[in-house]
């Protein structure tokens, strides 16, 4: 007798389940403000929202917010938008400084 349908389901369950991991974009560097960087650089227009760039970033609130508050007094990126819907946008320098950081 052949497989079950729930015996045959289950492997293209998790076949679906890995192709919705691929598409969902990783941290770059585990969450480093280099790793911030990374992802602006990446990012249309080099603008992302922050809520946006702190997922992607793999960091926690303190440290995103850290992060972010050195990476804008470098000069490497700018904020700008209302309260609770800021973007950060890279600077030249900070895509100078992203492109020089990526391994290669």
């Amino acid at each position: 007798m052949g497989r079950s349908p729930a015996e045959s389901f289950i492997p293209y369950l998790q076949y679906k389940q890995r192709l919705e991991r691929a598409k969902q974009p990783a941290a770059v560097a585990g969450g480093t403000p280099f790793s911030l960087l990374a992802v602006l650089s990446d990012a249309p227009g080099r603008t992302i929202p922050l809520t946006e760039l702190q997922a992607a970033g793999g960091m926690g609130f303190e440290d995103f917010a850290e992060a972010v508050k050195h990476l804008e007094g470098s000069g490497y990126l700018t904020i700008s938008g209302d309260p609770g819907k800021e973007s950060a946008e890279l600077t030249a320098l900070g895509a100078d400084v992203a492109d020089l950081a990526r391994p290669k």
